[in-house]
């Protein structure tokens, strides 16, 4: 039942979202009733509808003055918890519990660099402590994609309540399920989303820290995949 609701509550979400965004377009360009957007059509007034913008709290001032590259990466208990240090020029150094952690503080290059670093490690060797398989497994699904990885598959039980977040500093986003599934994604790169999953996050809307150009690429790319006509 839940399974049939879920599917419901999503069809009826794009319906919606078609629907209000066909009426603006209407209005805007004075068309006939007929006539249909173009499926690559939105307009800043659908992005604000689609946006929700959430300021971070916290302001890593040292991270925008001065930039230290990073060198290595190491795991390290500390009492009962286990963290990810983060090694950069300098001897500066950062620890991180969680993945999403790094996203709010880090750039491109450095996802880059740690990518690279992690990498190169485990080429030879695997991971055999669970905060480096952590690490290993979601770097590896934001860089090197896999259609055979289980978590595509888990998407069909992704509905409401979920929260669709924007990194802009990194150029990740991320979707993630309460029960604890969690997707990370390059803005940039292309990755196997269903059409209801991405139905439901245009429906919650994107958190982002701010408005950006890159926010409203991010829309604009899910709102052409969702309304893209079936093969």
């Amino acid at each position: 039942m839940d399974s049939v609701m879920g599917k419901e509550g999503t069809k009826r979400a794009g319906l919606n979202l078609q629907e209000e965004s066909s009426k603006r377009q209407k209005i805007r360009e004075g068309s006939k009733p007929t006539e249909e957007p173009k499926a690559d059509e939105i307009s800043q007034e659908d992005f604000q509808q689609i946006m929700m913008v959430d300021p971070v709290e916290v302001v890593y001032v040292e991270a925008l003055q001065v930039k230290y590259p990073i060198i290595n990466w190491e795991v390290y208990s500390e009492d009962i918890r286990r963290y990810c240090r983060i090694i950069k020029v300098g001897n500066h150094t950062e620890a991180y519990q969680i993945f999403v952690d790094m996203l709010n503080k880090f750039d491109r290059d450095d996802l880059v660099k740690l990518w690279d670093l992690v990498k190169e490690r485990f080429s030879t060797t695997e991971p055999t402590d669970d905060k480096e398989k952590e690490l290993w497994v979601e770097l590896k699904r934001l860089f090197k994609l896999d259609n055979d990885d289980t978590l595509w598959k888990l998407q069909r039980y992704m509905h409401d309540p979920l929260v669709w977040r924007l990194y802009d500093t990194c150029g990740v986003y991320h979707v993630s399920l309460v029960r604890g599934h969690d997707i990370f994604m390059l803005v940039d790169k292309e990755y196997p989303l269903t059409r209801g999953l991405m139905t439901v996050m245009l429906a919650i809307k994107l958190q982002v820290d701010e408005y950006s150009e890159m926010a409203n690429e991010l829309l604009r790319k899910i709102f052409i995949l969702v309304n893209r006509p079936r093969q």
